[in-house]
């Protein structure tokens, strides 16, 4: 690992080519190694990627979100599956993060045409137990997911 990593316009700029190119519509940059106890990465979405809500109780671990450019929504849901809040989040404010609990079911959908945002959280990483699917909505895989996300868009109109 690299013992100073620079989050710069080139980085940023490369990952958003990437993130517009990528089939699920976004990538990661991991700043940490898998097995390291502080995960730290970019995040960097395109409109209509589908991030299902989900939880991160098995493995319990917290999560903080901070917008470093353009526009998220970022959903927080009852356990029946219901939104309880909604809040925008974006670059330019007043709202810029999150900083969540473990436990609590949350998705985000891409408000602007992209959006680049740092996240940290509690490792290792292990996908097998990472995260929990909520069960009234759909997965990656499921066609039904570009409704999902035209219903989480229009809670911020």
């Amino acid at each position: 690992m690299q013992e100073i990593q620079l989050i710069d316009s080139d980085l940023i700029g490369n990952l958003v080519t990437k993130a517009k190119n990528a089939d699920r519509k976004r990538t990661n940059h991991n700043f940490h190694e898998q097995k390291e106890v502080y995960q730290r990465f970019l995040n960097v979405l395109s409109k209509n990627t589908y991030i299902p809500p989900h939880r991160h109780l098995s493995d319990p671990k917290p999560e903080t979100f901070v917008i470093l450019e353009g526009e998220i929504g970022f959903l927080i849901f009852h356990e029946n599956g219901e939104v309880k809040e909604a809040h925008k989040l974006s670059g330019n404010g007043p709202k810029r993060g999150i900083d969540l609990q473990p436990g609590v079911w949350h998705s985000l959908v891409c408000l602007s045409e992209t959006a680049v945002c740092f996240e940290g959280k509690s490792g290792p990483y292990d996908p097998t137990i990472d995260k929990e699917f909520h069960p009234n909505y759909p997965l990656e895989s499921d066609p039904k997911f570009i409704e999902t996300i035209k219903s989480f868009e229009s809670l911020f109109v």
